[in-house]
């Protein structure tokens, strides 16, 4: 294969340079204890960096306590921006802006997490215990990220050790029967930190409203092959031979199973509803390894650079029937048992260098190799892709594709004046493959002003890119190997303005323009992937927070998100990307150490468009729905002790963000955590 020799000359080169320079990133209120500052791909400085002029939101980890959060997508459903969407898979799936999982790059600790396979990610399977910030760039970001976040970008950090040893252990439970445990044991002495977690959660099944109206398909009460299990174990180990060299291991391991609920309607005569698949992912097994290092080499230059390893082994099987226990049956086409295996290799190095008062500049090397591999039996007929005439007979399939990436990026910052900061960017990507190779850059540009003491004006422009996925070049049948790069053109205003009794109000224009997106081409002989979708995304956002009173937050924000789909006829907004999102929450901590909490989102204006096999193309308007939250928490034994109280849609709305997939109920839980040590 063409990609060894390149990237075992890359790892190699990365590693040894690894030791001797690497640099911190960090902003001030980045550099305390419990906070792991390798986990930061970019931060900028207060008025003259690139994150000065986008939209970033930060989630810490106390919001994450305050709130009913578990894992990563419900950490992020508060922000009106983000969408949260379940559909035929079963796994939550993270739109920013109209963007789609696959356009949005996760990065723990700087690790890519995008599948090697499809660049999509399950946010459920990272749990909240171990993140000590979550930083959300929505639209334009820096080009030091690389190729793929078109949408936008999470940027997790996790926690690392502090002096001395400390803990937690909790417990939680609730309708359905789920159990979620959990634990953390941190410390640090001399030269060394470390931090520990682990957690295991179980779900039966969960709770349909009682609204919901049962069908053939799907009877009231609880939803059928809701199961969910999880088991994860994270481990960060720091080491601090000097003032000016931090090294850090870190590692995770990430084991479970689910059930993807099928449709609630089947039904051939509905426009809208795809028939029913019964699926199941009876394990999934991920491991990710990161050695990562921090230099200062000079009071001006500082490099960083990591090695990681990603990978994720999983079921996907598709059974016959809602009973789940047939692949073999000859009348039912595209039944599968495969086991998919995705890989990620690669190595990232930015040195950065401060040249005083003209500015700041820095370069970023990355690569990547990704690897995808499956192995089993897949049931087709006559043809291809699961039609054709019957039989339908099971067949073994055994595939072994691979692709390299790689970067070359350069970022100039400088404040222009005392008010004024400008930054701008410039990168180069590469893809090679076996057929055929990729080539295109990516270029960013901000400005950031200060008229006033306690108001920022703010304008930020990108050109990104993405390369095709292993799935969308080599997955049956819908495999095109002649697949080139999708394109943006991101353009945002916008304006900060701190307000009397400690306000914050926020306000966001944006226009994105999307070329050569990769969809299903169904007007061909045999369908297949294409770069043929238009898209354009235009809006506002605002949001205002006040903590007018001590300990009182409250936070409200807006997104008005107008779609087109230009990829065809027929077609207006984008499917599944709703026009209006409104996010409300607070809490109040009072002074004997309870603690209210609530959050009400109100999502509107949805569509769907009619099944891909209908010639004439049909669409309706989603059902408008509010979901509201609410949790109680208490301290107690000097705050070693928190119990808790929750519900989750507490007025039991029947909903659904997918057409005939409905969402949980009404879901009822209690729980406590205790904590040790300092």
């Amino acid at each position: 294969m063409i990609l060894n020799k390149p990237l075992s000359i890359f790892l190699s080169a990365a590693f040894l340079f690894s030791g001797a320079h690497a640099w911190a990133f960090g902003s001030p209120e980045d550099q305390g204890e419990d906070i792991f500052t390798l986990g930061e791909v970019v931060v900028s400085a207060p008025l003259s960096g690139i994150e000065s002029a986008e939209t970033v939101h930060e989630i810490t980890a106390e919001d994450l306590k305050k709130s009913n959060a578990r894992t990563l997508d419900e950490a992020l459903v508060l922000l009106s921006d983000v969408n949260v969407r379940v559909g035929n898979e079963g796994v939550p799936r993270i739109d920013i802006r109209g963007f789609r999982t696959r356009h949005v790059l996760l990065l723990v600790d700087g690790i890519p997490m995008n599948s090697a396979f499809d660049q999509q990610f399950d946010p459920s399977t990272i749990p909240v215990e171990n993140i000590a910030k979550i930083k959300v760039t929505a639209g334009a970001s820096s080009v030091l990220y690389g190729q793929g976040g078109l949408g936008g970008v999470i940027n997790i950090i996790t926690k690392k050790g502090r002096k001395g040893l400390s803990g937690m252990v909790g417990y939680e439970a609730g309708d359905g029967t789920p159990y979620l445990a959990k634990g953390s044991l941190s410390g640090g002495k001399g030269k060394f930190d470390f931090f520990l977690s682990a957690s295991g959660y179980d779900r039966d099944r969960f709770p349909l409203a009682k609204s919901f109206t049962a069908t053939p398909e799907e009877g009231a009460g609880y939803r059928k092959n809701s199961d969910s299990t999880k088991r994860n174990v994270f481990l960060n180990v720091g080491f601090n031979p000097n003032s000016d060299l931090y090294l850090a291991l870190t590692a995770n391991y990430v084991q479970g199973g689910y059930g993807k609920p099928a449709s609630a309607i089947d039904n051939t005569f509905d426009p809208y509803s795809p028939a029913p698949k019964y699926g199941r992912v009876d394990d999934y097994t991920g491991i990710t390894l990161q050695l990562a290092a921090d230099y200062s080499a000079t009071k001006d230059l500082n490099i960083r650079s990591m090695i990681y390893y990603n990978r994720m082994d999983q079921d996907n099987n598709q059974y016959d029937n809602e009973n789940y226990n047939s692949f073999d049956d000859p009348d039912v086409p595209g039944s599968m048992k495969i086991r998919n295996k995705g890989t990620g290799r690669g190595a990232s190095i930015q040195p950065k260098y401060d040249l005083g008062r003209a500015g700041i500049v820095t370069l970023g090397f990355s690569g990547e190799w990704d690897t995808w591999e499956d192995s089993g039996l897949w049931k087709y007929g006559g043809q291809m892709g699961g039609v054709g005439s019957k039989p339908f007979l099971l067949h073994p399939t055994n595939n072994h594709k691979d692709l390299f990436i790689c970067s070359t990026a350069l970022e100039y910052e400088v404040p222009i004046s005392k008010n004024v900061g400008f930054a701008a960017g410039y990168a180069y990507h590469w893809q090679f493959r076996d057929e055929k190779n990729l080539e295109d850059y990516s270029i960013s540009a901000s400005l950031s002003y200060d008229p006033f003491k306690n108001t920022r004006l703010k304008a930020a422009f990108q050109r990104n890119i993405r390369f095709p996925s292993l799935s969308q070049l080599y997955l049956k049948d819908t495999d095109n190997d002649q697949l080139t790069t999708e394109r943006v053109y991101h353009y945002q205003l916008g304006m900060e303005q701190k307000l009397p009794w400690r306000s914050l109000l926020k306000l966001s224009l944006f226009k994105s323009d999307a070329h050569n997106f990769i969809a299903v081409n169904q007007n061909l002989p045999r369908p297949k992937n294409t770069n043929f979708s238009l898209y354009r995304f235009y809006g506002f956002e605002t949001s205002l927070e006040t903590n007018f009173l001590p300990r009182l937050l409250l936070k409200a924000s807006y997104t008005r998100n107008e779609s087109e789909d230009r990829s065809g006829v027929g077609r207006d907004e984008v499917q599944y990307v709703p026009r209006d999102k409104i996010a409300v929450y607070g809490k109040y901590d009072f002074n004997f150490g309870l603690t209210p909490f609530f959050s009400v989102v109100y999502v509107a204006n949805s569509y769907v468009y009619t099944k891909q096999q209908i010639a004439t193309v049909g669409k309706a308007q989603m059902a408008n729905y509010i979901v509201v939250n609410t949790k109680l928490s208490q301290k107690l034994l000097n705050d070693k002790v928190i119990v808790y109280f929750g519900v989750d849609n507490l007025f039991n709305k029947d909903y659904e963000d997918s057409y005939g997939i409905p969402r949980p109920g009404r879901y009822i839980y209690g729980g406590f955590e205790y904590r040790f040590g300092k």
